[in-house]
């Protein structure tokens, strides 16, 4: 019987994750690293906490929704996605002021959040459908 996560997960959607990912983390570094934000953010921008808790959260789910796709080991490995995900963070954060930014410890503590959220929605999203999977 096939594991149910690669019935639902073509090889083709794993790829398609993975590019999306990768164009993601290409914006994000772009964003954070651009010497004027407010050019990008516009007048009524959310807050950067805000900011960096939704852009992170993003990142880490679609990492996590292409990390569970592309392997039969659904669980494993998370947590070391998650030390991944949080070390980018830091290294974006601590590389801002090359780019006339200002890097803040708590901008990565948002980050680290943001990550943690975006891995449990999609972990947990993921457990519905095998659960459903298997009801079938």
């Amino acid at each position: 019987m096939s594991h149910p996560l690669q019935t639902l997960a073509r090889p083709w959607m794993a790829r398609l994750l993975a590019a999306a990912t990768v164009a993601y983390t290409g914006v994000l570094v772009f964003a954070t690293h651009y010497p004027r934000p407010e050019e990008l953010l516009g007048p009524n921008a959310p807050s950067d906490k805000t900011l960096h808790f939704v852009a992170y959260a993003v990142l880490a789910a679609l990492a996590t929704a292409t990390w569970l796709t592309a392997r039969r080991t659904a669980s494993r490995g998370i947590a070391a996605l998650a030390i991944a995900l949080c070390g980018f963070g830091a290294i974006d954060e601590i590389t801002q002021p090359f780019f006339r930014r200002h890097a803040d410890p708590l901008d990565w503590v948002y980050d680290c959040i943001g990550i943690g959220i975006g891995i449990a929605a999609v972990v947990s999203v993921m457990a519905l459908v095998r659960r459903f999977a298997r009801a079938q």
